[in-house]
């Protein structure tokens, strides 16, 4: 059984928030983006992991499907260094979508399509899903990845295969990021979803998210605005028998921007059906949009499921 991330949780669009910055900034920036979204891309189809590597940020927090939370430079070189060795990548391509621009801090959101032969089966595997880079913007206007998350617009058969056993990263599994301290709205809005979860209201779950968000859920197609977004989550949230038996929605690292707050959020269920029991983890990101009230709406969301060994 699976529960969906929001249990916690094509031509070039270019969306710019009120940070201020012109057109030709922006275009200027997305230009690098495409250059290192290509050169990361090469580099994982020829196993180049130094090249690779070197488009990280020392600090960045990566959150694949299935694969716990990584952060920094040393558990992301584990983790992409196996699947390296164990993925042969025929096709890989990545299209970018839209650019969301918070000063400092852009963001990629777009879709990607990999087949690869597996090195332990020898079987040809096709994958295509969504993907977020977050780059961060440096005074002298490098870039570099500070957080990634990307998922599927399917199931995937043996996702162990997708998983990477990273001893630190299994250590601090449920650490935040830094100790930064989690604004109060955050975990009253955390709370709120809990509950929500919790008594399966789908259309309280709707009410996260602004009129035109995007949300890209676990194992599905992303949903774009509340005319897709609320029947989905009433549908979902009345699927089966089951019983939430305890919740917990937590903030892993956030970062404010204005009228925007970008929160990397994790969450932990444990839920119960007729015979079975069972827990289910996961991870993703967020974008929160301020209201003209000052409340906080989900503007867009990614999120992404633990598969523990």
């Amino acid at each position: 059984m699976s529960l969906n991330y929001f249990i916690f949780g094509v031509t070039l669009i270019l969306t710019a928030s009120c940070t201020g910055k012109d057109s030709i900034s922006l275009s200027e920036n997305t230009t690098q983006i495409e250059t290192l979204s290509h050169k990361l891309t090469e580099a994982e189809t020829t196993d180049d992991v130094e090249t690779f590597l070197a488009v990280y940020d020392s600090n960045a927090i990566s959150m694949p499907e299935y694969q716990i939370t990584l952060s920094g430079t040393a558990e992301i070189e584990s983790y992409y260094r196996e699947i390296f060795r164990r993925q042969n990548i025929k096709t890989f391509q990545r299209n970018a979508e839209e650019y969301i621009d918070l000063g400092n801090t852009l963001i990629e959101i777009g879709t990607f399509k990999k087949t690869y032969i597996d090195s332990a089966t020898d079987t040809l595997l096709n994958q295509e899903g969504k993907y977020w880079n977050v780059w961060n913007l440096d005074s002298g206007g490098s870039l570099k990845l500070k957080g990634e998350a990307f998922g599927f617009f399917h199931p995937i058969e043996a996702p162990q295969r997708l998983v990477v056993d990273i001893e630190a990263a299994s250590l601090n599994r449920y650490k935040a990021y830094s100790n930064q301290k989690v604004p109060f709205e955050l975990k009253a809005y955390n709370a709120l979803m809990e509950k929500g979860v919790r008594i399966r209201d789908g259309a309280l779950r709707s009410e996260f998210f602004t009129e035109d968000s995007r949300f890209m859920p676990f194992a599905e197609p992303t949903l774009t605005g509340m005319k897709e977004i609320k029947p989905y989550l009433t549908a979902y949230s009345n699927r089966g028998s089951v019983t939430i038996d305890s919740i917990a929605c937590y903030t892993y690292h956030h970062e404010s921007f204005d009228d925007y707050l970008l929160e990397y959020a994790k969450f932990k269920v444990k839920w119960i059906v007729p015979g079975y029991e069972g827990t289910t983890e996961g991870k993703g990101i967020r974008i929160w949009k301020r209201q003209p009230d000052k409340s906080l709406k989900l503007y867009r969301e990614i999120g992404t499921h633990d598969h523990i060994l």
